[in-house]
């Protein structure tokens, strides 16, 4: 809803009427004279004025050459996302498939270049010394990291951005094939510059990204190198996204759904949400539950980003899967609940489905993997919780059940994470036997800390040594003004 009985509210509704009579958009000066009637009015002056009245107000953005203009549906404009272009490297290996030792990868957004990732993959002696690579290659090669932890950083690194690659949705299936011996996926939302450019370029008969470089006037690249081949990518990217601009496509979301050659049309009648309802579903890590018309859980799913996940259902419904195409026509609603993290999502997810039992979730048991980082038996991990400035407290201890405790961050009674302490310090304490859920539980727990044991915060129990120490821990990060900014707590 938008306000509509103050001056502001009315001026905002007549320069919408007045933008969607206008596809090509209005300068802030045509919208002073046009629309708020006020003529001779000095450019800094009006530009000031139409700002103010447009402020919070998201249906409206300003593009690259000033121009007002309407985001349909509460898109994202394209050059307000944050778009990360990614490539790997695979060297092919006699009767296997390529093994990927290089990773790239380059945030931007706009024209504004952010972030940039680069790795490299050591797959071991025996099978480096297969590949026959140049020397200086197989150098470097020998220098980089396991290919879990290679591509659990690319995941970390992408956070919530929008996967750009010339055939990305096969580099995203390779890496997640990597992450699949972990509890994390790769689940962005994804633009693929090899489809892009045939329905922008329709005339343009490309084979390969090597033929993109050469249209667009690029350099070609001679040896193979990821960062090269990203950054001509991005600059891929970059003419995309005027000739999207040309065609009228101004979101992200517009985007997405325009790559694709046979996208079939969703037939959202059937359902009891519409696009709008994707669009309106927030980044953030939750669970989603899929129900018939009966009201019957029939799917239960987590999500680091429950936007990207869910709204992925419905991109490409042309190349889905049989299983993903049986859920679409029986699916009625979709029910969230927010988390406050990926591992609170993951315990609620595997509680749901052994509660609901939902025919297209394959197997119960998805996450009993049991699997610790080295010798972490006993500790504290410290996550955000659902509600802001408030964390959520793992307590894990060899042979008993998780505990879950919330904490405000400015709490001054800290009794209940003492009570818990003194608990997971008691000598004499029996452990009671564990029930199926509990020992899930834990390896839900121990799933999740392997994957995420570069990034993950925790307290180690057994280092900090004793009950005051572990507080004094906790209450130092807890009270910490970068806490935002850091990446790893450790004893």
């Amino acid at each position: 809803m938008h306000p509509t009985t103050n001056r502001s509210g009315v001026v905002q509704e007549k320069i919408y009427a007045y933008l969607k009579s206008k596809k090509t958009g209005a300068a802030s000066s045509e919208l002073v004279e046009q629309v708020v009637k006020i003529k001779g009015t000095p450019p800094g002056v009006g530009e000031k004025l139409i700002r103010t009245a447009l402020s919070g107000d998201r249906r409206f953005t300003l593009d690259e050459r000033m121009l007002w203009q309407i985001i349909e549906k509460n898109g994202t404009p394209i050059s307000d996302a944050e778009i990360a272009v990614a490539s790997i490297f695979t060297a092919r290996l006699a009767g296997k498939y390529g093994i990927i030792v290089e990773i790239s990868a380059q945030k931007c957004k706009g024209n504004k270049l952010t972030e940039h990732f680069h790795t490299f993959i050591n797959p071991g002696a025996s099978i480096l010394s297969s590949l026959h690579l140049p020397g200086d290659v197989e150098q470097e090669i020998k220098q980089g990291v396991p290919a879990e932890k290679g591509a659990s950083a690319l995941a970390h690194f992408l956070g919530d951005a929008v996967l750009a690659g010339y055939d990305i949705h096969a580099t995203v299936h390779q890496l997640n094939a990597i992450l699949g011996k972990t509890q994390e996926t790769i689940e962005n939302q994804a633009l693929c510059l090899k489809l892009l450019t045939k329905k922008l370029l329709p005339s343009l008969n490309q084979k390969s990204l090597r033929d993109l470089m050469l249209f667009f006037k690029l350099p070609t690249i001679d040896t193979p190198s990821t960062e090269k081949e990203v950054s001509n990518m991005v600059n891929i990217f970059a003419r995309c996204r005027e000739l999207a601009a040309v065609q009228k496509i101004g979101t992200t979301e517009a985007l997405l759904e325009f790559q694709y050659p046979a996208v079939m049309s969703v037939d959202f009648s059937k359902y009891a949400f519409d696009k709008a309802f994707l669009w309106s579903i927030p980044q953030s890590p939750g669970i989603y539950q899929m129900k018939d018309k009966s009201g019957k859980v029939i799917y239960v799913g987590k999500a680091k980003n429950l936007k990207d996940r869910v709204g992925s259902y419905f991109w490409n419904t042309t190349n889905c899967l049989e299983k993903t195409a049986g859920l679409l026509n029986a699916v009625y609603t979709i029910e969230l609940e927010i988390t406050g993290s990926e591992l609170a999502a993951m315990l609620l997810e595997y509680q749901l489905i052994k509660q609901y039992l939902p025919q297209f979730n394959q197997q119960i048991e998805v996450h009993e993997r049991a699997a610790r980082y080295g010798s972490l038996k006993n500790f504290v991990l410290i996550l955000p919780a659902t509600v802001e400035n408030c964390f959520e407290l793992f307590f894990v201890k060899e042979g008993q059940p998780v505990q879950r405790y919330e904490l405000l961050r400015d709490a001054a009674d800290l009794s209940g994470v003492e009570e818990i302490l003194a608990e997971m310090f008691e000598q004499n304490m029996e452990p009671d036997g564990l029930t199926e859920d509990e020992t899930g539980e834990i390896d839900v727990v121990l799933s999740w800390v392997d994957a995420n044991k570069d990034f993950v915060n925790y307290v180690n129990i057994d280092v900090a040594g004793n009950q005051a120490a572990c507080l004094k821990l906790i209450k130092d990060y807890i009270h910490d003004d970068e806490l935002l900014q850091k990446k790893q707590f450790r004893t």
